[in-house]
């Protein structure tokens, strides 16, 4: 579903994020790790849009993300680590003047529908946004990702701020998209969180890509210190 080949930017003199390799295909979840410094939050800016690469490719779903920007920017959905709403609308009305603004054509009952799926209550669809917490703005945020079919969609430190009960909401949400095909990219500082969650596990430093990592019999004390190693490296 994506595909990243040999991105590299520079600002100036630096090299920012040299050399960049990852696939991420539908129905996976990539979680990139680093420490700060280490390129995660350029690569995000470069997939999104906001940054211009200075060499190499990024494709999603066969269309090329730099050369293509309309129609990439419809195939993706961007949540970060604070997700902005309107405090004065409720869910429902968040959801329904988004798609609006997206040409995503939609019904109230589907919005419902897919609101009490990701984990809001009867009670909280009558609420305004500005009572929700971070946690519960997320999760409106992904609803409107799997009304919008999305299939891509990048996180940036989705966890940050979040409580261990709303960290496990969080991942059994995200599962939702998944499951539903579409690839999901979250940088996080996470390792618990990227561990219980991921697919595959990217680990970032000095600007590169060090590792990336098949989650499947990994230990958190194994990916601890897989990490450490790269981090003092």
């Amino acid at each position: 579903m994506l595909e990243v080949s040999n991105l590299n930017k520079y600002y100036g003199k630096n090299h920012a994020v040299n050399e960049l390799n990852f696939t991420v295909d539908s129905g996976e979840i990539l979680c990139l790790l680093g420490a700060n410094g280490a390129g995660k939050t350029t690569t995000l800016n470069m997939l999104l849009g906001f940054v211009k690469p200075d060499s190499g490719r990024a494709i999603l779903d066969g269309i090329d993300m730099y050369h293509q920007r309309t129609e990439c920017r419809e195939q993706m959905m961007y949540i970060p680590e604070n997700v902005h709403l309107y405090p004065s609308f409720t869910a429902v009305e968040n959801i329904s003047y988004l798609a609006e603004l997206a040409g995503v054509k939609v019904i109230q009952s589907d919005i419902k529908d897919v609101l009490l799926r990701t984990g809001i209550t009867e009670a909280q669809l009558e609420r305004k946004i500005g009572s929700f917490s971070k946690g519960m703005r997320q999760k409106v945020a992904i609803a409107f990702a799997l009304l919008k079919h999305a299939k891509l969609v990048l996180m940036d430190e989705p966890t940050s701020g979040l409580d261990p009960v709303a960290t496990q909401e969080f991942i059994e949400v995200v599962n939702t998209i998944k499951q539903r095909g579409t690839a999901v990219l979250i940088v996080t500082h996470d390792l618990l969180c990227a561990h219980q969650l991921a697919d595959q596990i990217g680990i970032m430093s000095q600007r590169k890509l060090k590792q990336l990592i098949k989650n499947d019999d990994l230990t958190l004390p194994d990916l601890t210190e897989q990490y450490f190693e790269q981090f003092s490296a």
